[in-house]
């Protein structure tokens, strides 16, 4: 036998900790099955070469190259004739937003935006307290909430109180976000509101700081034609200015705009402008390091600066950025401090939200019996009062799971009031009890229409993927995902549909034609599905989504080479969701030992992955040389695609020579790429 050559090069510069291989059964909860593919040599289809015309960079247009993966890129005509490449041959509907191709050529150009609209396109519409994309959001019923919204609006309006921020902090449920949402209502209603910013973890284009300053910014300039034209001259003066720190930010884009017009228009006038800054839910922005920088812009910037006319309400979860801020030895010891959950019993505000909403339910229902004027029982309403204990979301999600018009309300209700934890120490032995009895049910529903499925596992892939927890770099249609993993049409509905008290599909077609996403209503379902001990039966670890995607790439890519992939699902964006969980957070073995037993089966695959990568990074390499191109490179793209060739040197190391050699050049090359690009500034 030909001794395998060994590689010429050092070891690898990083080797995983694989595993042992396991034995895996054809059930979904463990992996695709994919012994039985038989991939074949296809030709993989291109598209004609066509002229490409990459837009100004600074108005953030987006081009379709081949196929619509959309790029930010220097104004510039290039020819594929000139430059055969496709940035992931075919792809559509997803954006690759960390490629970050940003050639800045202003100056004399007709085409170039101004300030505003390039500001507009820096900001998260979602995040508005009216944005469209949350639409019927959680407020204060009537007659709820009276005390503490009294408090806040007193504070709003009392412009002498030398304290202008306000923190308002309570545990998961406890009614933060209704009660900024009821606020932002009525100083809209007065004219006094400036602006608000709600933070999602679940929405990818609220849960990071990167867009509140622009956002912030955009609604004051809405609000007055000078600081808006002030605002576009600070971006038009400086096109890098959303790359800069938030304290830059806020003191271009915010502070000097407000300052210009208080120099212009007398006090009187300053005094009548919009004061009341909303910020709702810093807890779910997704890295403490970052809450923690903007909570010391907004005191540096706005707090000590007393010819500034605004007064900041802040809400959150008691999480390390504002608590410490708060202590007596913190930096904002001295803001105004609602503890919510301490200083306000909300037992009768939800007794009666209870009250009225179940009476409504039953007023519209077919049921005779919720008509009646004795539904619901007394008993039953002070039984979810006492499982409440005190969180507003256990209220609202017995107010949905109730609602829902496919059974009685009245065997709905009757239903929950049975979910009784045996042990109420726990913080959210009810709010988990109710969780797991309706995914359970839900479990059971699905698993009996689709027996080769797994429910819960299916549900953390769709949590996980369309969150951005692992796909950051790239937002795509769920419809997609679907597609991915080879559910059928509009599988994501048939998931959800008897999940619809705790998950909405929302229709974003608004962002692009034919565009839905999955939101969860509240924050601590996603949370119930995170923990073991909260989820049990039902959990599932989060390296096992990544896992399953990667498994269903492999066949997706066997189906687009038998000529069966749609023009959504295709090469590129199977590749793009293929590298993520190798380099993205909690990455390593596990992902990569998902594919370990059909790695040997069909290189095809590898080299189909290759070429995606290779056509990206030329790509990138060509608009580089445009005056004033990028110089940065997604290093995710790369460490994900040399730990996978990492990974396959290994596991051919004792099988084909040929193979084995081919890997090896491979890595050879993408390591030497790496390492490049490491020495210059590849994007972290």
């Amino acid at each position: 036998m030909t001794p395998k050559p060994k590689p010429t090069s050092s070891k690898p510069s990083f080797r995983w900790p694989w595993s042992k291989t396991r034995k895996h059964d054809r059930t979904v909860r463990q992996q695709p099955d994919l012994a039985s593919e038989d991939p074949e040599h296809a030709k993989i289809a291109t598209t004609s070469s066509k002229e490409q015309r990459l837009e100004d960079p600074t108005s953030k247009a987006t081009v379709p190259c081949q196929g619509g993966l959309e790029i930010e890129a220097a104004q510039a005509t290039v020819s594929c004739a000139e430059a055969p490449l496709s940035l992931f041959s075919h792809a559509s509907n997803f954006v690759v937003n960390s490629l970050q191709i940003n050639a800045h050529q202003y100056g004399s150009n007709s085409n170039d935006p101004s300030g505003w609209e390039r500001l507009m396109r820096e900001t998260a519409p979602n995040a508005l307290h009216d944005s469209k994309y949350r639409f019927d959001p959680p407020k204060c019923d009537e007659d709820t909430r009276v005390e503490v919204t009294e408090e806040l609006m007193e504070w709003i309006q009392d412009r002498e109180s030398p304290r202008r921020l306000l923190c308002m902090t309570g545990a998961a449920g406890s009614g933060k976000s209704a009660l900024q949402q009821t606020v932002a209502e009525l100083c809209s209603g007065k004219g006094v509101l400036a602006s608000t910013f709600f933070f999602s973890s679940t929405d990818p284009t609220r849960n990071t700081v990167s867009a509140v300053m622009p956002t912030i910014a955009y609604q004051l300039g809405s609000s007055n034609p000078a600081v808006r034209e002030a605002i576009s001259a600070a971006v038009t003066k400086d096109p890098l200015i959303f790359e800069k720190s938030l304290k830059t930010q806020m003191k271009r884009l915010i502070v000097d705009p407000i300052e210009h017009l208080s120099r212009a228009i007398p006090k009187p006038e300053l005094a009548a402008f919009p004061h009341a800054i909303l910020i709702d839910g810093l807890d779910e922005c997704a890295d403490e390091q970052r809450q923690a920088e903007l909570l010391a812009s907004i005191d540096e910037c706005l707090l000590q600066n007393e010819t500034l006319p605004f007064r900041v309400f802040i809400a959150s979860r008691p999480k390390w950025a504002i608590r410490s801020a708060l202590e007596d030895t913190g930096y904002l010891h001295k803001a105004y401090h609602i503890q919510l959950s301490d200083q306000y019993d909300a037992t009768g505000d939800i007794r009666r939200t209870l009250w009225r909403r179940l009476r409504d339910i039953g007023r519209r229902s077919g049921d005779l019996r919720a008509r009646s004027p004795l539904w619901p029982s007394e008993e039953d309403i002070e039984t979810l009062v006492n499982n409440a204990s005190g969180q507003f979301i256990y209220a609202a999600t017995v107010i949905r799971f109730v609602s829902e018009r496919r059974s009685s309300p009245v065997d709905r209700l009757r239903a929950v009031v049975t979910w009784t934890p045996d042990d109420r120490a726990q913080p959210f032995a009810a709010l988990d009890l109710l969780y797991t009895n309706i995914v359970s049910a839900a479990k059971e529903g699905y698993e009996a229409a689709y027996p080769e499925r797994d429910f819960p596992l299916l549900l953390r892939v769709y949590q996980i993927y369309t969150s951005g927890r692992w796909t950051s770099y790239a937002s795509f249609p769920v419809a997609n995902l679907d597609e991915l993993l080879d559910l059928g049409d509009k599988a994501h509905r048939w998931l959800v549909s008897d999940l619809r008290s705790l998950v909405t599909v929302i229709d974003s077609s608004f962002i692009r034609s034919e565009y839905e996403s999955l939101s969860f209503y509240h924050k601590s379902f996603g949370d119930f599905l995170d923990s073991a001990s909260r989820s049990k039966s039902l959990f599932v670890p989060e390296s096992r989504a990544p896992e399953y995607v990667t498994v269903s790439c492999l066949q997706a890519l066997d189906r687009a080479r038998a000529g069966k992939a749609s023009s959504s699902v295709n090469d590129g964006f199977i590749c793009q969701l293929l590298l993520t969980p190798f380099s993205g957070p909690g990455s390593g073995a596990l992902p990569l030992e998902g594919v370990s037993q059909i790695l040997l089966q069909s290189p095809q695959r590898w080299e189909t992955v290759e070429k995606c990568v290779s056509e990206y990074f030329e790509l990138y390499q060509t608009v580089k040389k445009i005056p004033g191109g990028p110089t940065r490179f997604p290093k995710w793209i790369l460490d994900g695609w040399v730990a996978f060739l990492s990974h396959a040197l290994l596991k051919h190391e004792n099988s084909d020579v040929e193979i084995y050699r081919r890997i090896q050049t491979l890595y050879g090359k993408w390591e030497q790429i790496s390492n490049e690009e490491c020495r210059t500034s590849v994007i972290p």
